[in-house]
């Protein structure tokens, strides 16, 4: 297996619950989300920028969009199917 094979395969698992359509989770999906995109270093995807910050690269954008997509109920995603940008999702889900 290569690592591409792995990377693909690990990120394709849920690592934790999907936020709820009511939203009944959303306290320990915050923090849940919040720590995976931190150990993959790309928390900066849904954070405030600060002045000084070098913006996050367009894969790593994505690689965000494609965390939050996975651990969000169906009926979100339609919701937000154009959503391109995980701040602005991220923003949108709260």
């Amino acid at each position: 297996m290569t690592t591409k094979e792995s990377d693909a395969q690990v990120s394709s698992k849920k690592e934790f619950s999907e936020l709820t359509l009511d939203g009944h989770n959303f306290s320990t999906w915050v923090m849940d989300l919040k720590v995976s995109l931190s150990l993959r270093g790309i928390y900066k995807a849904i954070d405030t920028p600060k002045q000084g910050d070098a913006p996050l690269s367009q894969p790593s954008k994505h690689h965000a969009l494609y965390i939050i997509r996975n651990h969000i109920y169906i009926d979100l995603k339609a919701r937000y199917l154009f959503e391109d940008d995980p701040q602005a999702l991220w923003l949108a889900l709260q």
